[in-house]
């Protein structure tokens, strides 16, 4: 049983420090996210927002001023960032924020901003609750002008967005020559740039341009081209017939929403056909190929498989039927279970099932990419369609069902979060010196990437809440 247990003095030992503040989680086992080593019988000691050591259990006395938390049998890791993320924009970040802290979530990328969050943030308002994960990085705008934008354009927006505060620049759709202009023009500005991949372009050109990451596999199959026994064919039709974009551009504001939460459910007959013909074409031999070109460079992907099979498996019961739906707001649900009745009228089973295929692969896809070293991060586009708020536990069940290992599952959502951002030195391990984000399990996550899911406690910036704190927190916030 978890207890807080009270100071008491110890017996005298050559290396025990006296901890005055803070608070001491004692009789822990510590992962270690770098090299999936578990330290057995330790004591972690937190002051302020950092961790100050990590010790032998009962190593620390601890002063009345102090707080001493005994967690025989548990396991700490870092804490667990969703590095996809649209919690700005979702419709209740007051209540999305709480409940994905409730839920281990300690950071989170988020991936649509604008010139006014990023003046908020840059003031020094508040743009989160109280109760919340860090804001780890934030762009501006997304850059979808279609293929109408020019290459100036895109550079200039580049720039204005890096003047506005921008932590890096999303892109999700433009033509090959504005596309390619925006990577170049964020490279030259020290920017990151992340988002969709345009068939229009490989993965191999934007990886060579400096493209920072690709987000849902592509999507589509905008990444699977390049694994086509037909690929040139495939090119040759898209460039003469490009697929639609996911809204037009006099969509009214609801019809961009049904388009937004689910694009696959407008696809039409052609776009459904050329999915079929990549996915039947795929070679594996080109796909390891292309994995170990991508593990060589410097690119990272997101395959977000939680928003994948909501999109290709548009109306499945493990969405409709989820109980973490009572997280979302009603309106949010409402918009769900429309966009997954319009899903289930005008797909075809033939639809339906080249969707289906084309799940499964992108679950092949993943797993190859990690064989072969691929830079790989957990996120779910929560906010950017309908998912509930702590969707990063689907997250790591899917990517364990693709056959990742439960120490790379681990590995994707703390120490190569922290990679990805430039701040291994800061975030991402139980170590001295790293902010004091982290989570306790009651089993080991080594042995089970379904040992992710149990939580006794979580700390944020030092503060920590056991577990009935934790169910009182998504009590709080549970949309009414």
């Amino acid at each position: 049983m978890l207890s807080i247990v009270a100071a008491a003095p110890l017996a005298a030992a050559p290396s025990v420090d006296m901890v005055r503040q803070g608070v001491v989680l004692d009789g822990v086992t510590v992962i270690d996210t770098r090299t999936g080593a578990a330290r057995p019988n330790s004591a972690v000691w937190i002051q302020g927002e950092r961790i100050v050591k990590v010790a032998p259990a009962h190593s620390f006395k601890v002063a009345r001023t102090a707080r001493r938390v005994s967690l025989p049998g548990r396991f700490v890791v870092p804490g667990y960032n969703d590095m996809h993320a649209h919690n700005l924009n979702s419709a209740s970040p007051a209540t999305s924020l709480p409940l994905m802290l409730a839920s281990g979530i300690t950071g989170f990328r988020q991936m649509a901003g604008s010139p006014e969050l990023l003046a908020a943030r840059a003031s020094g308002k508040p743009i989160l609750p109280p109760e919340s994960p860090a804001l780890l990085a934030m762009p501006g705008a997304i850059l979808i002008p279609g293929a109408s934008a020019t290459a100036e354009w895109m550079r200039a927006e580049v720039r204005r967005q890096k003047q506005q505060g921008a932590d890096f620049i999303k892109i999700a759709d433009a033509g090959r020559e504005a596309y390619l202009a925006a990577i170049d023009e964020a490279r030259l500005n020290g920017l990151p740039i992340a988002g969709h991949l345009v068939p229009s372009v490989t993965i191999r050109e934007a990886a060579g341009h400096g493209m920072t990451s690709v987000e849902h596999l592509g999507p589509g199959i905008s990444v699977l081209l390049s694994c086509s026994r037909d690929e040139d064919a495939l090119r040759r039709i898209l460039s003469s017939a490009p697929e639609p974009a996911e809204a037009p551009a006099n969509a009214a504001p609801e019809e961009w929403k049904r388009l937004l939460a689910n694009p696959m459910a407008q696809l039409p007959p052609p776009a459904i056909r050329l999915i079929a013909r990549t996915v039947a074409t795929f070679d594996e031999a080109k796909c390891r190929t292309l994995a170990r070109d991508l593990a060589a460079g410097a690119m990272w992907q997101v395959p977000t498989l939680a928003r994948l099979e909501a999109m290709e498996i548009g109306d499945g019961p493990s969405l409709r039927d989820n109980p973490d739906n009572k997280y979302v707001p009603a309106e949010s649900r409402a918009l769900w279970n429309l966009v997954g009745d319009a899903f289930s009228r005008r797909m075809a089973a033939g639809d339906r099932e080249t969707l289906r295929n084309l799940f499964e692969l992108q679950l092949k896809v993943t797993k190859l990419f990690d064989e072969a070293g691929v830079k790989m991060l957990a996120g779910t586009d929560f906010g950017g369609g309908w998912l509930p708020p702590a969707s990063l536990h689907h997250e790591f069940d899917l990517l364990a069902r693709a056959g990742i290992p439960p120490l790379r599952i681990l590995q994707m959502t703390t120490i190569d979060a922290a990679r990805f951002l430039g701040r291994e030195r800061t975030m991402g391990a139980v170590e001295p010196g790293m902010a004091a984000d982290l989570v306790v399990l009651n089993a080991n996550p080594l042995a089970a990437a379904g040992n992710l899911h149990g939580i006794a406690a979580v700390m944020r910036a030092g503060r920590l809440y056991m577990r009935a704190e934790l169910d009182a927190l998504k009590r709080r916030s549970t949309p009414r």
